[in-house]
């Protein structure tokens, strides 16, 4: 399996990364952000310096949709859990939604 340009195996770190840092703002607050590493090692790790067009246009493709998700996802917080701390909930739903959608992307891709 190679590591260097699998974009499934990006998207997978990335939902990992965010459930667990669900867990770790819960538990430490603020310092769950050190999570976050493991998000920038699998970004490091998976890096493609060369991407070609269909790489690019499913990014974009994921791109789009993670930003409905997180749109949806952030005015259902506002109203019905004006209480939530909207950073770690912006930095969780992103990573999960971003993650199973480019997941699942470039698997049926």
């Amino acid at each position: 399996m190679k590591i260097r340009g699998n974009y499934k195996l990006f998207y997978l770190i990335e939902l990992i990364t965010g459930i667990i840092l669900i867990f770790s703002f819960s538990a430490f607050g603020d310092k769950g952000l050190f999570v976050l590493i493991l998000f920038f090692i699998g970004l490091f790790l998976t890096q493609k310096l060369n991407p070609d067009e269909r790489e690019i246009q499913l990014n974009f493709q994921i791109n789009t949709y993670e930003s409905i998700v997180i749109g949806i996802a952030m005015g259902i917080i506002y109203f019905l859990f004006p209480a939530l701390n909207w950073f770690y909930a912006l930095i969780s739903i992103s990573l999960i939604s971003r993650g199973i959608i480019g997941f699942l992307t470039f698997q049926f891709s």
